[in-house]
């Protein structure tokens, strides 16, 4: 059984009082076990005529998996409960399982059911079993977003530096890789980003004069992945060679950002411009 207190639930966008279903429990007892998710697996090394191993590191565990089981006062007939086979099992990706529980603020599991059981009384369906088997071993929470723009300031010149903080809340104490979106104006030369908190981490991007004016960037910190609205001409200079390979990442907790834009070119206006947003999603070692 899991160990949630709320009644209703919501799985890809579909709450679950479209069925009537409340997440319920068949133990007689008031005590059962939950599942964490915060196990860990420990690398160490042993050497010889020595009594302490050498420890190396460690890995959450791949995913958090547990058992939810929901069902209806009233019995499910044959075609409903095709229905909501069809929502909540084989599906062809993880969706998001939102349980509505206050304490929760919105976090969800990016998960799979699978397994499902369906229990009866008599002949008479009245619930399912299933295992919830996630992503990661982990939470996540509403999707985090900062946003700003920054105009022209004089031929040739670098907008004076931008400093804002950044506050990762995520339970996990890996980097965090956010996404940055970033819409090019006329004669934008590069920007840079530093996360100053990690030992002046520097994020430099080149090449933006090779765009076309109102490109939209998108780089995907985590998978490593640029992409282009409108794509780049042939002719164009490849945005990826011009950058210093230092993907932007987040510490735990506070984060302080220094941005940086140069405009350059022949005959940049006032119009000039360069629109950014940062996005990420943070952690939480919520167990089920």
């Amino acid at each position: 059984m899991a160990s949630f207190y709320a009644f209703d639930f919501e799985y890809d966008g579909i709450p679950s009082q479209r069925f009537d279903l409340k997440i319920i429990t068949f133990e007689d007892g008031g005590l059962f076990g939950g599942v964490g998710s915060s196990n860990v697996n420990i690398l160490s090394q042993r050497v010889l005529r020595k009594s302490k191993p050498y420890y190396l590191g460690r890995t959450q565990e791949p995913v958090l998996e547990f058992p939810l089981t929901f069902g209806t006062s009233k019995p499910i007939n044959a075609m409903d409960r095709d229905l909501i086979s069809a929502w909540l099992f084989g599906r062809a990706g993880y969706k998001k399982l939102y349980i509505m529980q206050d304490d929760l603020n919105g976090a969800y599991f990016n998960c799979m059911l699978k397994e499902p059981e369906p229990q009866y009384i008599g002949n008479l369906n009245y619930a399912f079993n299933c295992t919830v088997s996630c992503d990661s071993p982990f939470a996540y929470g509403p999707e985090r977003i900062i946003s700003g723009s920054v105009v022209y300031g004089g031929l040739g010149t670098s907008f004076n530096p931008l400093y804002f903080n950044i506050y990762n809340n995520s339970s996990e104490e890996e980097y965090l890789y956010p996404v940055i979106n970033v819409l090019v104006g006329y004669n934008n030369s590069w920007f840079s980003i530093k996360n100053i908190t990690d030992s002046n981490r520097l994020s430099l991007w080149k090449g933006l004069g090779t765009l076309s004016d109102g490109t939209q960037l998108s780089i995907d910190n985590d998978l490593q992945l640029i992409s282009y609205d409108p794509p780049p001409s042939a002719s164009s200079e490849s945005f990826l060679s011009n950058f210093n390979k230092n993907w932007f990442r987040l510490l735990p907790h506070n984060n302080e950002i220094e941005l940086i834009v140069h405009f350059a070119g022949v005959y940049p206006t006032s119009s000039s411009y360069f629109i950014y947003e940062i996005r990420w999603i943070e952690r939480f070692k919520i167990g089920g």
